[in-house]
């Protein structure tokens, strides 16, 4: 079995990248011990009625958020940066904050830069938007002449939100056309743009939609792909593909456990942290891969009720949405955990932060019903998986992958290693080459680029060859 690649990434304190997954039981990321605020009553009252504030508008409050960078509104000299609405056509929008470098590299990083694209694409994660990128838009931009397109994909954020089409699930073909929904604005977007080749970054759902991305648009555009703790890697009983048998490229640990492994990966550890009262009840450990031959733990009445409410495209952030002056003070169970360090660094930033995501999250529903139309409800388990699609193809596409978790993470590591060893097994036997790499990002969780930007951003420097300015 040919191992991972190693993203090894010389680092001070705490910083220093792990590349394998962690052993042992690992820390839960919503019981790890950081300090949050609490958010008043009064606080949510007054966010709800100041909604019907005429100067309150999407537009003022991702201003504000924007804000705290450096080089906006106002610029440093060396950066450009703008918000971009970019028409896909039938009336929906692709919204855009782009980011421009204006420096240039010295002769002796052109030489070193392994990347031939300087254009960046960062694609958030379900229910997210651009604006979580906020702690990693300094750091990355510093590269000179990079160019960053962080975009919110269609259907969140603040991209246009058509109602999502109500399509069938019998096959893997109808969840193809799901994922087609947002892989071809995403191509109307980068064509409209202007964007011949790019480097695509994507979180979480975002990873998954990225992977789906590359498959079906293949390598013209694509340069190099991070997949940044992608949901929906494993596979599962819920399969939807019936893979020939794969003996030459599954490992023995990956066989181990789809053979002993039961699903009871919840996507609700992200989804319900909204809700204080579900937090105590998270898993510290990270459930692995499952198999068809081992029964299925009995549902709750609570998971069963989740369950029919999202297949009846009632999502928790319909019913949130509808809970008047409560809902920012749920919101802020989220806010306060995520972006406890805003507070600490200044109170009106995390303000900042916690009005553009209720905003977000007020928002109209639309890409949010994919979510258990592309995985099975209650889980993260995918019913196209990425194992069962990706290696052989990216390993002929010749793409090179970076795959990142936290060593807090949630999400299932172990299928991200097991995933860089099969594309590996595939591309030594193709060309001598190993192509995916594998890190852990120490002291995050979930949303890594936001618990620890710095690991983050060199890990990302080291995979891509950019060079920022000493």
């Amino acid at each position: 079995m040919t191992s991972a690649t190693s993203v090894t990434v010389t680092a001070s304190g705490n910083d220093q990248v792990l590349t394998e997954p962690v052993q042992g039981q690992k820390v839960n990321e919503f019981q790890d011990g950081r300090v949050t605020h609490k958010y008043s009553w009064k606080a949510s009252i007054y966010d709800w009625w100041k909604q019907g504030f005429g100067s309150y508008t999407d537009e003022q409050v991702e201003s504000n958020l924007l804000s705290i960078l450096p080089f906006f509104p106002l610029l440093d000299g060396k950066r450009e940066a703008k918000v971009i609405n970019t028409d896909i056509g039938n009336g929906n929008y692709i919204h855009e904050f782009y980011i421009e470098n204006k420096e240039k590299p010295s002769q002796s990083d052109k030489l070193a830069i392994s990347a031939s694209t300087k254009d960046v694409v960062l694609v958030h994660g379900y229910a997210a938007s651009l604006g979580l990128f906020i702690d990693n838009f300094d750091e990355l931009s510093k590269v000179p002449g990079i160019q960053i397109h962080a975009i919110d994909l269609l259907g969140f954020g603040f991209s246009s939100r058509p109602k999502f089409p109500n399509l069938a699930l019998a096959s893997a073909e109808d969840i193809q056309k799901v994922e087609d929904w947002f892989v071809d604005s995403l191509e109307e977007w980068r064509k409209r743009r202007g964007l011949d080749k790019f480097i695509l970054m994507g979180h979480s759902f975002g990873g998954y939609l990225s992977c789906a991305y590359a498959l079906k648009y293949q390598k013209e555009q694509i340069e190099k792909l991070v997949l940044i703790s992608p949901v929906g890697v494993e596979r599962s009983k819920y399969s939807y593909l019936n893979k020939v048998d794969q003996s030459d490229v599954v490992s023995p640990s990956e066989k181990m456990r789809q053979e002993a492994e039961e699903p009871n990966v919840h996507y609700e550890n992200e989804v319900d942290s909204i809700d204080n009262s579900v937090k105590s009840s998270l898993r510290s450990n990270t459930p692995k891969v499952s198999e068809e031959e081992v029964p299925e733990a009995p549902k709750s009445f609570r998971r069963k009720l989740v369950e029919q409410l999202w297949i009846n495209n009632v999502s928790p952030f319909t019913i949130l949405r509808n809970l008047g002056p409560a809902k920012s003070k749920l919101i802020s169970a989220w806010t306060s955990h995520r972006f406890a360090h805003f507070y600490d660094r200044d109170p009106q930033q995390f303000q900042s932060v916690h009005d553009y995501i209720y905003r977000i999250f007020n928002a109209n529903g639309s890409g949010e019903y994919a979510l258990t139309r592309v995985l099975e409800p209650g889980t993260v388990l995918a019913r196209m998986p990425l194992l069962d699609r990706c290696p052989e193809e990216f390993a002929k596409l010749k793409l090179p992958t970076l795959w990142l978790y936290g060593d807090k993470d949630w999400m299932n590591e172990q299928a991200g290693y097991e995933m860089t060893k099969e594309i590996n097994t595939y591309s030594m036997k193709n060309s001598g080459k190993k192509l995916a790499s594998f890190a852990i990002i120490p002291n995050a969780g979930h949303h890594l680029y936001l618990d620890n930007p710095s690991a983050f951003a060199n890990t990302i420097f080291k995979f891509t060859g950019f060079k920022v300015p000493t």
